[in-house]
């Protein structure tokens, strides 16, 4: 496929942005720099309070390529919609304004376009033990509800403009976290066709600040387990009762490490997990119910630092 620029661009590149003066400039030029270039950008400044969008103008007056969008502050997912509104490019793709692609990374996604496709997943390395080039739709469902790899994260794929709509992004603004992967459920319920994936390294992740000082509760991820089920069809939510479950008893031991046990045991998120695993005729590993069961925040943290600690060793040692 052709990377000759044409009037109207073939991808269109949506950077939601907040706060991100520091780091904005290091994520645009990583875009300028593609080897691809049938590309349009669109800066999409989400209320900043610092020098966001004088950066973001600054950068336009230098490339015809660069729209900047502007907006009261509404939240990332209203702030990549309000991009895709104004995109004219037949794909879609989501940058972080503190993150970076390496240089061949949109035309080796946009080789990856077809016809017969609406999704092209980047980064696909990420995916536990699954090596096919095509997932059928009815498979990719289920990794998608599992949140597999980088499944659930909006930047690193491609994304055919005419299915987004205002519904894949409608996420109550109090969702901070967990509203991408809402995004994707939503999206792969909205389309047959099989996704593509690649395996390439096609995203530069940055320093992620956002998860690494969000502390779930159990009432978040209630919340998020509804917003979960109101994106699978009612009719096919038992098809996928046992990959929820597989994702709720991550977001379980997330809880279970930074709260109090008397604030998430008899919570409806914990209560109903249980119930589901009774209606699967399942339970537990004796192992995860010990480590549920340890006294205190401090031996389920420490027993969960150890377990990550010897996974990121046995990664190094059998890559």
């Amino acid at each position: 496929m052709s990377s000759v620029s044409t009037s109207t661009p073939f991808l269109s590149i949506v950077i939601p942005i907040f706060q991100a003066e520091r780091t904005l400039r290091a994520c645009v030029t990583s875009i300028q720099e593609q080897t691809w270039t049938d590309w349009e950008l669109l800066l999409v400044d989400d209320g900043s309070k610092d020098n966001s969008l004088v950066v973001c103008n600054t950068l336009a007056s230098t490339d015809s390529r660069i729209r900047v969008l502007h907006q009261e502050n509404q939240g990332p997912s209203a702030a990549r919609y309000t991009g895709v509104l104004h995109a004219v490019g037949t794909w879609v793709t989501f940058v972080d304004a503190d993150d970076t692609l390496p240089p061949t990374a949109l035309a080796t996604l946009s080789s990856a376009t077809s016809d017969t496709t609406d999704i092209v997943l980047g980064n696909g390395y990420s995916l536990r033990g699954e090596h096919r080039r095509c997932i059928p739709m009815t498979d990719f469902r289920h990794l998608a509800v599992r949140g597999e790899g980088t499944i659930g994260l909006p930047w690193g794929s491609l994304y055919r403009r005419a299915i987004l709509n205002a519904t894949h992004f409608d996420v109550p603004t109090d969702i901070r976290m967990g509203e991408d992967y809402i995004f994707w459920l939503r999206l792969v319920f909205s389309t047959e066709r099989p996704v593509t994936i690649i395996y390439d390294r096609v995203y530069d992740k940055g320093e992620d600040h956002a998860c690494s000082t969000f502390l779930w509760t159990a009432a978040y991820a209630f919340r998020i387990h509804e917003l979960r089920k109101s994106a699978i069809p009612e009719e096919k939510r038992s098809d996928y009762l046992a990959d929820m479950i597989e994702d709720r008893i991550d977001n379980l031991f997330t809880v279970a490490v930074t709260c109090p046990k008397h604030e998430w045991i008899n919570s409806p998120f914990y209560q109903e997990i249980q119930a589901d695993l009774h209606t699967l005729h399942k339970q537990l590993s004796l192992k995860r119910r010990l480590v549920l069961h340890l006294p205190s925040r401090f031996w389920r943290k420490t027993y969960s630092r150890i377990s990550n600690l010897l996974y990121k060793c046995k990664r190094l040692t059998n890559p």
